[in-house]
């Protein structure tokens, strides 16, 4: 990563390009209708920006001492260049600042690439989930990961 990120908290007008990402990096994306849910219900949800654009963002809920990351995502082009790994330090630091003792996850199985980042950046599996995601040909498990702070 040449450039600095800058984040910031997410507000409505991000949301087109956000969904864009989101379709381009997942199978089974959000709608805009979760994404403003997700504003709406004031959710921590951040977007970060390289030469003024968006190339990543994520949703994160809060519960007692537990952070529960709902989606995170990096724009396609700009994977494989130190930018999850980025946005995972960012939800871990502001979780210890907010005094948080566990971040949880979910991931999908066959979604090598981010379990090898998340197992980079101390999660361990947790557990599976059954037929947690939806796939072509029906569903597809998925695991549970999670990092004590």
């Amino acid at each position: 990563m040449n450039a600095p990120l800058v984040e910031r908290d997410a507000e409505f007008g991000d949301l087109a390009i956000v969904v864009l990402i989101e379709k381009d990096v997942h199978f089974s994306p959000w709608t805009i209708q979760n994404f403003q849910d997700a504003l709406a219900a004031k959710n921590i949800f951040k977007v970060f920006f390289l030469d003024d654009m968006i190339v990543g963002y994520y949703i994160a809920l809060l519960a007692s001492d537990e952070c529960q990351i709902l989606n995170i995502a990096i724009k396609k082009c700009q994977q494989n260049k130190g930018l999850g790994h980025y946005l995972i330090n960012h939800v871990k630091d502001l979780s210890k600042s907010l005094y948080v003792a566990s971040i949880f996850l979910e991931v999908r199985v066959s979604n090598i690439k981010a379990i090898k980042l998340y197992e980079k950046n101390g999660f361990n599996e947790l557990g599976v989930r059954n037929n947690y995601y939806k796939t072509l040909n029906g569903t597809e498990n998925g695991i549970l990961m999670g990092l004590e702070l």
